[in-house]
C-alpha cells in the first residue's frame, strides 16, 4: 500500500545486459507499478502484476491509468497464464522485489514453477529477498523467512523450490538494484 519502487539506473543496466532491444519485462509483486510503467514508457513490452487490490480500490499510484491494460490482480503462488496478443507470453526479464519472502514455503515451487513458464529460453529472473520477519497487527507478513545461505543452499535448488522448474540460481550480476532493504539479498535465475 505505500510502496511504488523503480530505478533509472537499474533499467539502464539491464537495457544493456539485453544489447539494447526491446525487453519483454515482468514485475511480481509490482504494487504501485512504477517500475512496470517505467518500462514501458522507454519502449518496451512490460506487464506487472500485483496480488494486493488495495492499490485498485483506492485508486493509487498507477493503477487508475493502467489498471487492466498492463496492471494487473494476481496470485502468483497460483497456476497464471500471461498472454500478449492472444498468445501465452514469455518475457526477457522477470522480476520481484521484496515479494518471495511473502510466499508461504509450501507455495515456493508453484512460484517458481509459474516463473520458469512464463521465461524466454534466454531469460532472467532477478530478485531481492528478505530475511528479516515482518509482522503488522498481528499479521505476519513474511511467510519465508531464511537467512542467505539457507536460501542459496536448500530452497533454491534442484532439490528445494527450483525442482521440476529447470531454473538455476546465480550470484546478482548487476551494480543497479530496484530495492535493496536492509536484512535482503540479490539473486538472479536463469535456465
Amino acid at each position: 500500500m505505500r510502496d511504488n519502487s523503480t530505478s533509472a539506473e537499474f533499467i539502464a543496466e539491464l537495457e544493456s545486459y539485453f544489447f539494447n532491444q526491446p525487453i519483454k519485462t515482468m514485475d511480481l509483486g509490482c504494487s504501485g507499478g512504477q517500475l512496470t510503467i517505467d518500462f514501458h514508457n522507454r519502449g518496451h513490452i512490460a506487464v506487472g502484476l500485483e496480488g494486493s487490490d488495495y492499490s485498485v480500490k483506492h485508486q493509487r499510484a498507477n493503477w487508475p491509468e493502467w489498471h487492466n491494460k498492463i496492471l494487473f490482480t494476481c496470485d502468483v503462488t497460483e497456476e497464471y497464464q500471461v498472454n500478449i496478443n492472444n498468445e501465452p507470453a514469455k518475457f526477457d526479464l522477470i522480476t520481484a522485489w521484496e515479494v518471495v519472502e511473502h510466499i508461504h514455503p509450501n507455495d515456493l515451487q508453484m512460484f517458481f514453477n509459474q516463473i520458469a513458464k512464463h521465461l524466454a529460453p534466454n531469460g532472467i529472473f532477478v530478485a531481492s529477498v528478505s530475511t528479516k520477519s515482518d509482522v503488522i497487527d498481528g499479521v505476519v507478513l513474511h511467510q519465508s523467512v531464511f537467512g542467505e545461505n539457507e536460501w542459496i543452499s536448500t530452497i533454491l535448488t534442484d532439490e528445494g523450490a527450483l525442482r521440476n522448474s529447470n531454473l538455476k540460481y546465480y550470484p546478482y550480476p548487476f551494480k543497479h538494484a530496484v530495492r535493496s532493504d536492509a536484512g535482503s539479498f540479490h539473486i538472479m535465475l536463469k535456465f
